[in-house]
């Protein structure tokens, strides 16, 4: 009878041809595995090289714009000044009488004129901050006494476009004892343009409302309008150079584009944040947050912390006084006149 049963060495042979099957199968997988992996490496290096050229381009091309941004910009606005004040005097008619029409083009002109020079202005501004030639002249700032410098600054503006300012209760209550590092100078620069745009962006008859809050180490305040206010897209480009929500703002509304740019740059310079959120009914408000520090001799007199804001004490400290009370008044009187105290 013949034995059908394989011999050892035939179970050895053919376990020995199903390993070397098996392992030249994850070899030929390994290398085909590692063969696509180099393809990727290498076409991730050649973007990586391609992105770096590129990005040095635009870096070169950056320096080359803003240096030539730089020079063309000061080299017009001294013969712009000088048309501005040429064409000053021909409206003042110092230099002679001119019929109706000739003094409407030169009302025209010396518009034209005084928008480029402050486009000028704005670029110049915002490439010293952005080159790091700015430097900042930090000292101890009360945040009241900037807020009532920027609403008598903007007062006469409010007052044309008949927009009230006001403080909220909030603010009220919390202003007096709100100290900061900081350059007051730039700072005030950023209420000021802050108050500027939500003047012209309201509507007549309308409020432009200032808030203030204090949480640990920070201090936020925030300027809403009762505009039309800002799409949900545009809420982070708008900080861009140049960036509008309409084209034709420049032209209705006397802006450069630059403004928030601007109050961008000075409010990162002080570690700081800037950001715009719509209203729930209607309407913008523009946040700025800056970090603080509180220290025990910040505190003024209650009378003349209330002075600094411009409410009236009435020999009543101000931390005794009602929430309600501080929002009755009006941070600033009927059409954006400071409401002082005799």
């Amino acid at each position: 009878m013949v034995n059908l049963l394989p011999t050892p060495i035939q179970i050895a042979f053919g376990a020995m041809l199903l390993i070397t099957g098996v392992v030249l199968g994850a070899w030929i997988r390994t290398r085909r595995a590692m063969s696509v992996l180099a393809q990727k490496l290498n076409a991730a290096k050649l973007r990586q090289r391609e992105d770096e050229r590129e990005l040095t381009q635009r870096s070169a091309l950056d320096s080359l714009k803003d240096e030539f941004v730089s020079t063309v910009s000061h080299e017009l606005r001294t013969p712009l000044t000088s048309i501005r004040g040429a064409l000053g005097l021909l409206s003042s008619g110092k230099l002679g009488t001119v019929d109706s029409k000739g003094q409407h083009l030169i009302g025209i002109a010396l518009t034209n004129t005084e928008r480029l020079i402050r486009l000028i202005n704005d670029i110049l501004d915002l490439e010293r901050m952005e080159s790091g030639r700015s430097v900042l002249q930090v000292r101890r700032c009360s945040l009241p006494e900037l807020i009532n410098q920027a609403t008598e600054t903007m007062g006469a503006m409010a007052d044309a476009a008949s927009i009230q300012l006001r403080i909220t209760a909030n603010a009220g209550a919390v202003l007096p004892s709100v100290f900061f590092d900081g350059d007051a100078d730039r700072i005030l620069q950023v209420l000021t343009n802050l108050l500027s745009n939500a003047i012209k962006f309201s509507p007549a008859e309308s409020t432009v409302t200032i808030d203030v809050e204090t949480p640990p180490e920070a201090l936020i305040f925030r300027i809403a309008d009762q505009g039309r206010g800002i799409p949900e897209d545009q809420l982070e480009t708008i900080f861009e150079r140049f960036k509008q929500v309409e084209y034709s703002d420049s032209r209705h509304r006397g802006g450069t584009g630059l403004g928030l740019a601007i109050c961008r740059s000075i409010v990162q310079q002080h570690g700081g944040t800037i950001w715009a959120q719509r209203n729930p009914v209607t309407g913008v408000s523009m946040c700025v947050r800056l970090p603080r520090q509180q220290r025990t001799y910040d505190a003024p007199t209650t009378t003349a912390a209330a002075e600094t804001v411009g409410y009236e004490m009435s020999g009543t400290k101000a931390e005794e006084r009602s929430p309600s009370t501080f929002e009755s008044r009006p941070f600033l009187g009927e059409g954006g006149n400071i409401a002082h105290q005799s």
